[in-house]
């Protein structure tokens, strides 16, 4: 594409001393993670939603969240919003609308829609008016026509319908954030990468403190942690942003930008162990972490975790074990009872988190939960359970009869 763009300067909500409106998105469970993250990075108004962060921003900001945050999907600049009563309004209004601000006829667009009405029952639907909308604009003004890309487009068009209540944004950002670069094709099961971040946070991990890793399967928890640890902007090996299109792109700001991000840089030694019985998952481990430069970041090893034993007296132990679901697991409630012996037995002094969707399994862990977190891993509803491990008595399963149920309303739940 020839032309860049910008989007225009009507916004669907008053600027903040000047500055246009973002919407920062991310996972149920992850918001005041995000909400502090946008502060740390120079955002104002920030602003906490479900599932999201809204905040303002100039354009050297947003070049530090898209490069910097680890809790964020992705970043949305919403340009238009109005009311609509049924798809043929929405294809009015949206035609209505000065697309030539934002796009050439040359362009190439794609459109992500999320849809939360009683009165736009189809959101594919919705998505296809929306796209006559846009093509029908240009036709009828310059006799061509964008073009469909849904892989790599030119600009990413978000529509968000709640109730009769349309926005339409910008994605920034362009490729979801969450995809960091390092995972290897054909990982088995991963962990969205988003979640495996807020999780650590969750769980209260920093760089500095020993992590194992011990069912790492494609070393999702290992590389956030060892990005973590580096000190860099977590895509600091991206290179393609979707507000590299936006008329208005500095790009001697965005160099200065990284160079900033770079001399603030503050890597932090730390212990990272990653172990799984599987030598394919070790071996994707070690192909993600040479994807991000980190080989050596973290020692690697094939091992059995009911034989494995920490060498620190404490740490965090992460445990992501098959799920039944996606992952084959023959006996899961004497795996989990497994498990429970083992944490008894070798992780005395250690803090170790779970994270599973199999509520049966969870029970016969055995042991009193610190913390339980719901959180989704894809559309699989998991819960993320926290143990602080002691010797002795302190370490015991609540009374018999009293075992936890890890489907009971979580702190977050009943506060809500």
């Amino acid at each position: 594409m020839n032309e860049k763009m910008n989007p225009p300067e009507e916004q669907a909500e008053s600027a903040y001393n000047g500055l246009p409106l973002y919407f920062a998105k991310t996972l149920a469970s992850l918001e005041d993670f995000l909400e502090t993250e946008l502060v740390e990075l120079g955002c104002v108004g920030v602003k906490q939603a479900k599932r999201g962060v809204e905040f303002h921003a100039d354009m050297g900001t947003l070049f530090k969240v898209c490069m910097s945050s680890r809790f964020a999907l992705t970043v949305l600049r919403p340009v238009l919003t109005f009311d609509a009563q049924n798809p043929d309004a929405l294809y009015d209004e949206a035609k209505r609308w000065d697309w030539g601000a934002i796009m050439s006829p040359s362009s190439s667009f794609s459109i992500d829609v999320t849809v939360h009405s009683s009165v736009f029952t189809h959101s594919q639907f919705a998505m296809l008016r929306l796209k006559d909308a846009v093509v029908d604009h240009f036709r009828e003004f310059s006799g061509l026509r964008p073009g469909i890309n849904r892989e790599d487009p030119d600009i990413r068009i978000h529509l968000h319908i709640a109730h009769t209540t349309v926005t339409i944004s910008l994605d920034a950002a362009g490729r979801p954030l969450s995809r960091r670069g390092y995972r290897p094709a054909g990982a088995k099961a991963p962990l969205n990468e988003v979640l495996a971040a807020g999780l650590l946070a969750h769980a209260g991990w920093k760089p500095g403190v020993p992590l194992y890793d011990a069912m790492c399967g494609s070393g999702t928890f290992t590389l956030e942690a060892a990005l973590w640890a580096d000190g860099y902007p977590i895509q600091w090996h991206r290179r393609k942003f979707a507000f590299m299109d936006w008329r208005g792109f500095d790009e001697d700001e965005w160099w200065a930008v990284r160079d900033q991000l770079k001399a603030q840089r503050e890597p932090v030694e730390t212990p990272l162990y990653a172990s799984d019985r599987d030598f394919a998952a070790i071996s994707q481990t070690r192909q993600a972490l040479a994807n991000m430069e980190l080989a050596g970041r973290a020692e690697l090893g094939r091992m059995d975790f009911f034989k494995l034993k920490p060498r620190s007296e404490s740490g965090l132990l992460v445990l992501n074990p098959p799920y039944g679901e996606r992952l084959p697991l023959e006996d899961a409630p004497a795996f989990y009872g497994k498990i429970g012996d083992a944490l008894k037995a070798n992780w005395s002094g250690y803090s170790a988190w779970i994270i599973s969707s199999d509520v049966e399994g969870l029970k016969r862990v055995g042991l009193k939960t610190k913390r339980r977190i719901k959180c989704f891993n894809g559309p699989m509803e998991c819960r993320w359970m926290g143990w602080d491990l002691y010797d002795g008595t302190k370490l015991g399963a609540p009374a018999e009869g009293a075992t936890e149920d890890p489907a009971a309303p979580t702190e977050e739940e009943n506060k809500a």
